[in-house]
């Protein structure tokens, strides 16, 4: 009986401490990936071109200003020449406290420095939730170019970067974003869903970046909590072996959303280093 009720102390001890690990500390581990990609496509006067991705804030009371300027210190800190953000701003805006200061966070994300311009998407929350009323006024006056199936074209660099509408709320058009890529140039894809990619594999796509999934969060046994359309791509870089050996970046995020927890997905940066193929 001893060991029993011993045994039962131990599972709700680490309980305990696992929740409060997942609630306190994980949260704030911000972590930063690195990834180097060659090609042939890009220019021989590309050097180390460094990208920078971040994703899925989520802005709320558990993830506020405070935090976003700590990230964005951070950004700062990598000297990246592109900034890329993958969408999912605000949590919910319809509940976001600090509307009359909604300034403070284009103030923040104006503060990054990306030499070669900062880029980002909607996602699912930045149309959800009142969100599509503000999103664009946001990132214009962070000084992002918003990318809503329209394509930018680095010519010194030999390189495109297509923003996808959001799959779930926007207007996704595989007709469109397929038409904006060009055989001879190095394509960058935002999309803030990854499992999509699935449906363009047989096109002109060097690298594909995305958030969405948060690495699952919260990553418990028998547990899913991956959301809808990041269920088969969840987390890090996958390679595939079609004909343009594309490669998928799935960025974890920095926020959280439903609860303000995190368990085994820390939340992260990412920093990819494109250099010209041998």
């Amino acid at each position: 009986m001893k060991k029993i009720i011993i045994f039962i102390f131990t599972i709700i001890f680490i309980i305990f401490l696992t929740f409060i690990y997942a609630r306190l500390v994980e949260p704030n581990l911000l972590t930063v990936r690195y990834e180097n990609i060659n090609s042939n496509l890009l220019n021989k006067n590309a050097g180390k071109l460094k990208i920078l991705q971040f994703s899925d804030t989520h802005i709320s009371s558990h993830f506020n200003e405070n935090d976003l300027k700590r990230a964005v210190e951070r950004i700062n800190e990598e000297t990246p020449h592109i900034v890329v953000f993958t969408g999912d701003l605000i949590d919910e805006y319809n509940n976001y406290e600090n509307k009359d200061n909604i300034n403070e966070i284009w103030e923040i994300l104006n503060s990054i420095e990306a030499p070669l311009g900062k880029y980002a998407v909607y996602g699912n929350h930045d149309y959800g939730g009142g969100a599509e009323r503000v999103y664009e006024e946001i990132m214009k006056n962070s000084g992002f170019i918003l990318l809503k199936n329209e394509k930018i074209h680095l010519e010194d660099f030999n390189i495109n970067i297509i923003g996808m509408d959001d799959s779930i709320f926007g207007d996704y058009d595989r007709e469109t974003i397929t038409g904006m890529l060009d055989e001879d140039r190095y394509n960058i894809v935002l999309s803030h869903e990854p499992d999509v990619i699935d449906f363009l594999l047989e096109y002109d796509i060097d690298l594909f970046l995305s958030g969405h999934s948060h690495g699952g969060q919260v990553n418990l046994p028998f547990v899913d909590s991956l959301p809808l359309l990041a269920k088969k791509y969840t987390r890090g870089l996958y390679s595939f072996n079609n004909y343009r050996q594309t490669n998928l970046y799935v960025n974890i995020g920095l926020g959280t959303s439903q609860i303000p927890m995190r368990f085994m997905a820390p939340p992260e940066l990412t920093v990819l280093i494109l250099s010209k193929g041998e």
